[in-house]
């Protein structure tokens, strides 16, 4: 009864370092677009489609490491490090002057922000598999609560209440990071029990290519990319869009950016701990991709503001879907002392795929604004790069069948 209480304690403290951490990141990340393309950065749509993939590269390179890491030296480390980088970043961020300076902030960044397997890989120590996909769920709802409360809160810090003061946004998310990572060093305890054995580098490619000899964990992790990717061209092409077609400002953006997390939240912290259990991971895996793919062509068909936003609903159900089950679903089939190392290159690809992402985003929006396509062309890229992963999702269902976990049918 107390390793439950003390458990349930770690999921809260865990719960609130990762929504606080997303509060921060949310504040900043939906008004980037805009904010980067004002006159005292002048950059362009290109140039915004590579600032937000800066900071994923970053990711891609350190989410592996930091995994690694953490199977070594135990979590609670990594998470409190990465707290304190991404307040450091976030300052940088709001007194940069110059674009070049934006891009260093976003590099250090995400450097700093690359260790949410850390948190994803506290949920698989203290919790059993057939539970996992709850825990997950609750990491996703944290996610989704930071982006209800996050530009919400960014968008106001950025309106005219506040004399449209552009830095008060990062700043902000600085003081919260800084206080959470103070929070972390007290509240939260170490789930990872480390041994003396001797630790080998965690750049050795000999651990990573042992966690990826698992059965069905290469494709999981190639439809984490592809589900990023899709989605991640999706984030940046909305509020470019919404501010060509509907006019929207930064506080427009920043609202439209909290429904997306208040629906988020319903689905990740409601939905999936009730339909994973009862048809399991890969058929929910399948049901999310329908749902996304569905409601991507619609934004495609270059509807109204009104029709656009009722659209976000399927979006956002397939995604709330889609992504606590990938991960509940690799960590299943990860042994123990791989946990961090394989959802930490987990988060590398869906770093990938927000490099590529917002990068192909940008590039196609700045195409199709040009004249010589429709501007809604990067929803339509997407739903047709998502496709391909549905079809790759049913190769994923075979496989899965295979697997002698001792899991629910799915």
């Amino acid at each position: 009864m107390d390793e439950k209480r003390r458990n349930k304690q770690t999921l809260t403290i865990v719960f609130l370092t990762v929504f606080l951490d997303l509060v921060g990141f949310g504040i900043v990340l939906p008004l980037m677009p805009v904010y980067a393309s004002l006159p005292a950065f002048a950059a362009t749509s290109l140039q915004i489609g590579f600032l937000m993939a800066s900071y994923s590269l970053m990711q891609f390179f350190f989410a592996p490491i930091w995994g690694r890491l953490s199977d070594q030296i135990g979590r609670k480390p990594i998470l409190v490090l990465g707290l304190f980088g991404s307040a450091i970043a976030h300052f940088v961020y709001g007194l940069a002057e110059s674009l070049t300076l934006l891009f260093i902030a976003r590099l250090f960044a995400g450097i700093a922000g690359a260790n949410i397997a850390t948190a994803q890989a506290v949920i698989a120590d203290v919790l059993p598999p057939e539970k996992r996909a709850a825990g997950m769920g609750m990491i996703g709802a944290a996610f989704g609560l930071g982006f209800v409360i996050g530009p919400a809160l960014g968008g106001f810090l950025s309106g005219e209440t506040f004399g449209n003061n552009h830095q008060l946004a990062p700043f902000c998310a600085a003081i919260l990071c800084l206080l959470n990572a103070i929070a972390a060093i007290f509240l939260l305890q170490e789930t990872r029990q480390t041994s003396s054995k001797r630790w080998g580098s965690p750049l050795n490619a000999a651990s990573w290519k042992t966690a990826l000899a698992q059965p069905g964990v290469p494709l999981i992790l190639l439809l984490g990319f592809i589900l990023i990717t899709g989605f991640a061209a999706f984030e940046i092409a909305l509020p470019l869009y919404g501010k060509h077609a509907y006019g929207w400002s930064l506080t427009n953006i920043g609202y439209v950016f909290a429904y997306i997390g208040i629906l988020i939240t319903i689905v990740q912290g409601g939905m999936v701990r009730k339909l994973v259990p009862r048809y399991g991971e890969t058929r929910m895996i399948l049901v999310g991709f329908v749902l996304l793919i569905s409601a991507l062509v619609i934004m495609a068909l270059d509807v109204s503001s009104t029709f656009l936003l009722i659209a976000l609903i399927p979006m956002t159900m397939g995604f709330g879907l889609l992504s606590p089950s990938l991960s509940s679903l690799l960590s299943r089939i990860t042994h123990q002392d791989h946990q961090g190392t394989v959802l930490g290159l987990y988060q590398s690809m869906n770093s990938l795929g927000r490099v590529a992402g917002p990068t192909m985003g940008g590039f196609f929006f700045a195409v199709s604004t040009s004249g010589l396509h429709g501007p809604t062309v990067p929803f339509a890229i997407s739903a047709g790069l998502l496709s391909i992963a549905f079809f790759m999702a049913f190769i994923l269902y075979n496989t899965h069948q295979q697997l002698n976990q001792g899991e629910s049918p799915s």
